[in-house]
């Protein structure tokens, strides 16, 4: 924050290159490479939370790519892979955990789990690469299909 302040490319640089850094770290040593080879809600989380690896990895390439970040397209393409992408990938990957406990619940897995996660990213690959594009409708189209993976999650 100091060095954004003292110099935004060089802040952001350093911002975009702790992301890619923790996107490295989190994909080594995270439990999740090897949970991915179990069935079930183990498979399912940990496919979650390498998939938020990979946005958290793509947000921090276009921090320093991009830099220095203005309002606009890459601005926007910078916070849908790290909020979009990498955080909600991150609650769809926790909830299974964290509902049941919070509500007392015990839902059992089903497959379909995976839909919302599915159409998640897919929106987020669409108007991310729209964006860069500066493609109108498909950010617009990736925009509709990300709120509906949202609201298809709870």
């Amino acid at each position: 924050m100091v060095l954004t302040s003292l110099s935004q490319v060089a802040g952001e640089r350093l911002t975009g290159l702790g992301l890619l850094a923790l996107a490295a770290w989190l994909w080594r040593f995270d439990l999740a490479r090897r949970t991915i080879k179990q069935p079930g809600l183990p498979r399912f989380m940990a496919t979650c939370l390498l998939a938020g690896y990979v946005w958290l990895a793509v947000a921090g390439t276009l921090m320093i790519v991009f830099s220095p970040l203005e309002s606009g397209l890459r601005y926007d393409a910078v916070l849908h892979s790290s909020f979009l992408g990498f955080v909600f990938s991150m609650i769809f990957g926790h909830a299974p955990v964290i509902f049941p406990a919070v509500l007392m619940l015990q839902p059992s897995f089903r497959v379909t789990f995976y839909s919302h996660v599915v159409l998640l990213h897919l929106a987020v690959l669409l108007r991310i690469g729209s964006e860069l594009m500066k493609w109108g409708p498909g950010r617009q189209w990736g925009g509709i299909a990300s709120a509906l993976a949202v609201a298809c999650f709870s």
